[in-house]
């Protein structure tokens, strides 16, 4: 899976699922202060990541990204 491909699946989540506004989706887009990211976000983004990914983010692995790039990234080097 692209870099591209994470962000577009990621992206519809946090569009669908979290109710984010597309327009600030950005890489550099901070997920607690642009986004308003809870700790609820965050444990739902990681079951999110399980499903799609097929890997287990590490527990809080979430909550400690700040940026969009930061979680793209994440997901990218623990991909299967």
């Amino acid at each position: 899976m692209t870099i591209e491909e994470i962000q577009q699946t990621v992206n519809s989540f946090m569009v669908n699922r979290l109710e984010y506004d597309e327009a600030k989706l950005r890489p550099e887009t901070s997920l607690k202060e642009d986004l308003g990211m809870t700790s609820l976000d965050a444990v739902e983004t990681a079951l999110f990541i399980r499903r799609t990914f097929g890997f287990q983010p590490e527990r809080g692995a979430v909550k400690q990204l700040t940026t969009l790039d930061e979680l793209y990234s994440y997901i990218a080097n623990n991909i299967k």
